[in-house]
Order: structure tokens, then C-alpha cells, then sequence
């Protein structure tokens, strides 16, 4: 065994055990060393100690700090600086400076050395070998400099340029998709070769493509799954309905967007001469066309959720499934599961029933139809049954809130912004959407229902998939208290941490800061999650909660109906999901689900950026939704945009900022720039690719 093998088995086996300190013979009998190697390892362990590599105290061995090594997920900043995420949850990220990122880019796995300043002895990593590449492949746009081919990289977060040649038959600015050859390291750009051509910039089929591909959102259906969605779109026929509860005398209705075209939930309500109501809540039975293990389920499964994009949908579902046999589209009869509730004039729940059953849909209404015809009832013509149980619903609804209210739940009214389109998909404006009345008696019904399910389920101690919403972060609350009393308004984080939340809601409601706060609070909250163990439900003040309603877009709701299915039918326990396979979809539908919601937020932030490119120069009134130390961010009254504000804008003044109180303060006049206040603002620069906009002060 030569020395140099030696000393890399020994600073191999004390960088797993780094914890643990080692004597010579537990080195020796670790590597499986014998007679003259030991003597060997005396000798090597000797050199080691002179190096400065190892440290030695009462005769027991470690490496010394410098030689530490960690292993982790490397996420690079826009600057070119990045962070160590290492595995273990109770280690602290670790900076990584430029000049030590090698040839590691955002995303991949990495081997690092833990080192430390000599300067001001604080720690950072070195990269020292990447493990695994998160990208093979990038997405980018084509251009020509200096007689070369370059693709500058779409993401920010990763280096570039990539040269790939000079293409005369690409237009410069095109997008296109590379495959990387070299990787870029402090002193060579990286290679590729270009793999596809996807369109000019700016194309809108182009950009929601770039955002699919950049997420990793499976595109595409396989064959057996779009063949076996073909077969299943059949009508209903009289075996399927022959077992089933006949509702089709009901005036059942669904409500829904304007633009919506998959329906999974119908509602009928019927108001006893008690006061108390009676609540059909029927959901699509995605669960009787897709069995667990087909070629849908398997595709369903790998996407999670369907993604909503401006105009566009991927569909978790084949549309033959999603929007013909599954969607309870109006006259056609389809076959359902349904909560039947029975509900006091307090709002409680006082029975519940579930039951296959086959509905019939008298109206596809909209929100802002059923919005308009509470407020003006000969609004819209509707059929007499239609019309006689709206307001009945309005008044369940009102009992519901109520009802939750007085138990706790937050009602966050955040409102949101919807880009409308021209013909040819381009962003043409944006409208500010409010929740209003048909909105609220919608999500009432749904969550009753959601509510009743995860209750029913527990109560027989199956395993399902609850949604789970745990207490938020002490500390985040704390910065959501900090926030309030610079607007104002008290927060007391007690014991009764849910009417406090709530007060504060209501003493903001009606202020110009009140979204900011709405938003403050549910970022402070911990992000919602499916899980085989009950946590509760923090913002719903539910103690037992779960997704029953959609699952035409979500699967955890396909999951709950298949559970609910065999406890119907008095399925041995063992005949459904297991523990660990519920922990393993709950990690995963939680994870598909978070990367959804980022795709929508990436593609919608790009429109907004479009958008305001054509309005360079305008002025606008907003909000300050947050302070840094190299500006303050604005949020835009009317539409809700958010650009930067950077420090070196602001002029006449050099500004100081507190991280305490989180704000700017100048020098010399001691102006100040905090959370909440109100400014005006110009648009000063649009970067669409960047997702950024710049604003400037107007004094």
C-alpha cells in the first residue's frame, strides 16, 4: 500500500466520522490494516499531523477544520456567489465566494471544503468536485459577438455565455435549447452544441414552452395513457349508473371562471323549515376511470397537479378525461361522488353521508354571474329550482364564514391580478380580480365538504392523505409584529395566537397597507403540505382537514377518493394504501405542487414584465413592500407589480440601512424609507428576461 493511497483512505474515513475523533488502532482496524502496514500508517499519520491536515489531542486523530468536507446541493446567486445546502438539517448553509464556485452551476451536487477566513475567521467552502449535474441541458437565446456563437442562458442563476459556434441560419435572439459539452470554470466559458430551435424571443407559445422545460413539467402524454383516456370517454351507460344514488332530479349547478373548462364540483342546497340546511356537494369520480397503476394514473401521478398558465393549461389528466367524461359539464350525465351534509343554522355539521351517484348539470354559472344575480336578481334569467336555492346558499355561506371565524380560521383576501390576452396570445392588460360573493359561497361548500371527508376517514382510522398546515415560525411572526407596529398596529403573539392574527387582519382591512399585511402574514406561514399524519390545520383553525374536491387537477384528491371508495364498499384495510406509501406521495405531490405554483408565478411575472415594457417612462403610486440594503421594493396600487427602487437612484443623500428596523435612512437629512410608506414612482427599466423591473423616486 503506497503512502499517498494511505493518506487519502485516512482523510476519507475521519471526513466521514468527522464528529468522531479516532486512535491509531480504530484507524487501522477501519482501513483493515495488518503487520507491516501498520508501521506504514504510524509513519503516514505522523506526516499528516506535520502537514497541518490532521489534529491530534490524548492520542485520538480528526482532521483538522480546514480539512472538513460536506456534501450538499449548490445554489448560486445571480452575483456569481453561491451556497451549500447540505443534507443534514441542523447544518447551516455555507457561503461559497465566486472565486471557489470551480465549475459548479445552480442546482447540482457538490463535494465541498469547509474553510475558514484568515482575515476575519469566518467560514465559507471551496468546491472540490461536483458529484452530479443538475443540467445537461439549458435553455437560452442566440447571439453573435465577435464572429462566435454564443447562447446566453434564460436562468439567470447560471453562467454564461455558452459558446456553440457561429449558426448562420439562426437569427440572433432566437431561443434555443443547448447541450452543454464543457462546463464553465473561473477561466473558460462553457461549450455546447445546439439541440433544438424553439423561436424568436418574446413568441408567447415560445415563452410558456421556456417555462415547462425550465421547471421540468412533463409536456406530453404517453401513447397507453391518451389510448386508455379514448376508451374510458364513453357516455355513461345504465350498468355504470345501476348501483348508483340517482341525483339527477336535483338542481344541481356548477360555478366556476369564465375561462374554466374542467368542472369538478356541483352544489344543490335545500333549506329546511328548521332553519337547518341540507348540502349536496358532488365531485367528479375521477377515481372510477383511473386505476391505481394504469398508464393515466402513472402519468397523473409524475405531474401532481395541473398547471394554470395564462391562456394555457397542462392538464394532469388527458383532456378526453379532464374535460369530456370527468368534467361535469351541464345536461349530460356523469358519474360523481357525493358528501351529503346536514348543517345547523350555526354551521356545524350535524350528519354527513357519502354515496357513488350519478348527477345531471342544470347551469354552468360564473362567479360573476351568480356575483351579479345575488345582487340583482333579474340580472340573468335562470330556472325557477336554479334561482330558489342561490340565496340560500349566500345565506349558508354567511353562516359558514361566520362560523369559522368564531373557531379561529384567517380569511387572507389577497387580492390577485388576471393578464388578458390579445388573439395572438400576447399580454395586452392586466384587471385587478376581488373575491366576491359567488366566490365565498363556493369555497365554503368546499371546504365543508373537504372538512366532513377527512373527519369521516379518521373517525374509522384509515390512512389518507391529510392537508396538513402547521403553526408558523415564531421568528416570522416576530417579523410580521415588527411590521404592524411600523404601521401602526399591535400584535400580541400569545396563547390565543389565532384571534390576535385575526384582529390585526381587521384593524388593517380597510388601510392602504392592509394587503402588504396580508401578504406579510402568509409568508409567515408555513407552507401547506400532504401527509399521512394529522397536524391540523393552522390557517383553517381545522383540526382534521384534507383535499376531496378537485381531483380532475390535484392528485392527493384522487387518493382520498380512492380511499373513501373502499371504506364504502368495506375494503379490507390492507387492500389500500400503506403508511410509507402514503408518506412517499405525500412528499411528492407536495413537492409537484410547489413546483407548479413556481412555473405560474415564472410565467406570470414575465407577462407582467412585458406588459410594463410598453409603459418605460410612466408614473404610478405605490406602496414600499419591503427595504434591502441596495434599495426598497414598490408594489403598484392599481396593479399590483412590484419593481426595485435601488439604492443608487436615490440621490442627494448617502442612505444607511438598519436590518432591525428595516429600513434607509440618509446621512444628512435623515430621510427615511420604511415598510408601508406611500411613494410615487417612475418606470425607469423593464428586463423581461430578468423578470425585473426597475422603478425611480419621483420627488
Amino acid at each position: 500500500m503506497v503512502m499517498n493511497s494511505l493518506e487519502q483512505q485516512i482523510i476519507s474515513l475521519l471526513s466521514q466520522r468527522r464528529k468522531k475523533s479516532l486512535t491509531r488502532r480504530e484507524i487501522a482496524d477501519h482501513l483493515g490494516l495488518r503487520g507491516g502496514e501498520r508501521k506504514v500508517l504510524t509513519k503516514v499519520l505522523e506526516q499528516l499531523l506535520r502537514s497541518g491536515q490532521l489534529g491530534e489531542r490524548k492520542g485520538q486523530y480528526r482532521l483538522a477544520e480546514q480539512q472538513r468536507t460536506l456534501e450538499g446541493t449548490f445554489a448560486q446567486a445571480e452575483q456569481g456567489y453561491g451556497f451549500l445546502r447540505v443534507d443534514t438539517q441542523d447544518q447551516e448553509d455555507l457561503f461559497i465566494p465566486a472565486r471557489h464556485v470551480g465549475s459548479a452551476m445552480d442546482g447540482d451536487r457538490v463535494l465541498v471544503q469547509w474553510r475558514v477566513s484568515s482575515r476575519d475567521r469566518r467560514p465559507f467552502g471551496q468546491v472540490l468536485q461536483v458529484l452530479e449535474r443538475a443540467h445537461s441541458q439549458l435553455l437560452g437565446t442566440y447571439q453573435r459577438r465577435s464572429g462566435k456563437g454564443l447562447v446566453w442562458p434564460l436562468e439567470q442563476k447560471l453562467p454564461g455565455p455558452v459558446l456553440v459556434g457561429k449558426q448562420s441560419d439562426i437569427e440572433p435572439g432566437t431561443v434555443v435549447e443547448v447541450s452543454l459539452e464543457r462546463f464553465a470554470t473561473q477561466e473558460l466559458p462553457a461549450t455546447g452544441k445546439i439541440s433544438e430551435i424553439l423561436g424568436p424571443a418574446g413568441d408567447p407559445q415560445v415563452d410558456i414552452e421556456t417555462v415547462i422545460r425550465s421547471h421540468g413539467l412533463p409536456r406530453t402524454f404517453s401513447p397507453a395513457a391518451l389510448a386508455q383516456a379514448e376508451t374510458a370517454a364513453r357516455p355513461v351507460s345504465r350498468e355504470e349508473t345501476a348501483t348508483r344514488v340517482d341525483l339527477r332530479s336535483l338542481p344541481l349547478v356548477t360555478i366556476d371562471g369564465e375561462t374554466a373548462r374542467d368542472f369538478d364540483d356541483a352544489v344543490a342546497l335545500k333549506k329546511k323549515q328548521d332553519g337547518s340546511f341540507r348540502l349536496w356537494v358532488c365531485i367528479a369520480d375521477v377515481a372510477h376511470y383511473v386505476t391505481p397503476g394504469s398508464a393515466v394514473d402513472i402519468d397523473a401521478l409524475e405531474r401532481g397537479t395541473s398547471v394554470y398558465f395564462p391562456g394555457f393549461c397542462l392538464p394532469m389528466l388527458p383532456e378526453a378525461l379532464s374535460n369530456g367524461i370527468c368534467s361535469l359539464n351541464p345536461a349530460e350525465d356523469r358519474l360523481v361522488m357525493t358528501a351529503e351534509l346536514c348543517i345547523d343554522q350555526h354551521g356545524v355539521t350535524t350528519a354527513a353521508e357519502f354515496y357513488p351517484a350519478v348527477m345531471r348539470s342544470r347551469a354552468r354559472l360564473t362567479y360573476t354571474q351568480v356575483a351579479a344575480w345575488l345582487e340583482t336578481p333579474d340580472s340573468c334569467p335562470l330556472e325557477p329550482e336554479v334561482q330558489e336555492q342561490l340565496p340560500q346558499m349566500a345565506d349558508l355561506a354567511q353562516i359558514l364564514t361566520r362560523m369559522r371565524a368564531d373557531r379561529g380560521s384567517l380569511d387572507l383576501d389577497v387580492p390577485e391580478v388576471e393578464i388578458l390576452l390579445a388573439e395572438d396570445g400576447q399580454p395586452r392588460d392586466l384587471i385587478r380580480i376581488e373575491r366576491n360573493q359567488a366566490h365565498r359561497l363556493i369555497e365554503e361548500f368546499m371546504l365543508a365538504a373537504n372538512e366532513a371527508v377527512a373527519a369521516f376517514l379518521q373517525k374509522r382510522q384509515w390512512p389518507f392523505l391529510y392537508r396538513i398546515h402547521e403553526r408558523p415560525d415564531l421568528l416570522k411572526l416576530q417579523e410580521l409584529q415588527q411590521l404592524a407596529a411600523e404601521c401602526g398596529v399591535g400584535l400580541v403573539l400569545g396563547k390565543q395566537l389565532h384571534q390576535a392574527l385575526q384582529g390585526l387582519l381587521a384593524e388593517v382591512a380597510e388601510r392602504p397597507e392592509g394587503r402588504l399585511i396580508n401578504q406579510q402574514l402568509l409568508r409567515s406561514l408555513q407552507q401547506a403540505c400532504y401527509a399521512p399524519d394529522n397536524q391540523g390545520h393552522f390557517g383553517l383553525a381545522a383540526d382534521c382537514y384534507c383535499h376531496f374536491t378537485s381531483p380532475i387537477r390535484r392528485y392527493p384528491d384522487l387518493v382520498v377518493h380512492r380511499v373513501l371508495k373502499q371504506v364504502l364498499a368495506a375494503a379490507p384495510k390492507s387492500a389500500s394504501y400503506s403508511h410509507a406509501e402514503l408518506e412517499t406521495l405525500g412528499r411528492d405531490c407536495s413537492a409537484r405542487e410547489r413546483r407548479a405554483v413556481q412555473a405560474e408565478r415564472d410565467l406570470i411575472d414575465l407577462r407582467c414584465c412585458q406588459l410594463m415594457a410598453g409603459r418605460v417612462g410612466e408614473e404610478f403610486s405605490g406602496t414600499i413592500s419591503s427595504v434591502t440594503e441596495f434599495g426598497f421594493f414598490v408594489e403598484l396600487d392599481e396593479l399590483l407589480i412590484d419593481g426595485l427602487v435601488h439604492i443608487r437612484t436615490l440621490r442627494g443623500d448617502y442612505y444607511h440601512f438598519d436590518p432591525l428596523s428595516r429600513s434607509l435612512t440618509g446621512e444628512h437629512r435623515r430621510r427615511q424609507f420604511r415598510i408601508g410608506m406611500r411613494v410615487q414612482v417612475r418606470v425607469k427599466k423593464v428586463e423581461a428576461w430578468r423578470r425585473r423591473i426597475d422603478f425611480e423616486l419621483v420627488e
